[in-house]
């Protein structure tokens, strides 16, 4: 996986967010901020990040991602 292609995934299933990702191969870290977040607890935020990824987790294209969630 790229990076953009982590920022796209995010931005398509959280519409307005700003993405930042860094990292390399299979393991990257996001800042994920939205209005999307707001009322939200830090592990709800985080689940609907890395709900995004459940098949790329389980075919191994993806191994491990850090993530930061902000409210906008």
């Amino acid at each position: 996986m790229s990076p953009n292609t982590i920022r796209e995934m995010i931005q398509k299933e959280i519409p307005g967010s700003q993405v930042e990702t860094s990292g390399e191969n299979c393991n990257f870290s996001v800042v994920v901020t939205s209005a999307a977040f707001a009322g939200k607890s830090p592990i709800q935020r985080h689940r609907m990040v890395n709900d995004i990824f459940k098949a790329q987790f389980a075919n191994g294209e993806l191994h491990a991602l850090s993530i930061k969630t902000k409210v906008e």
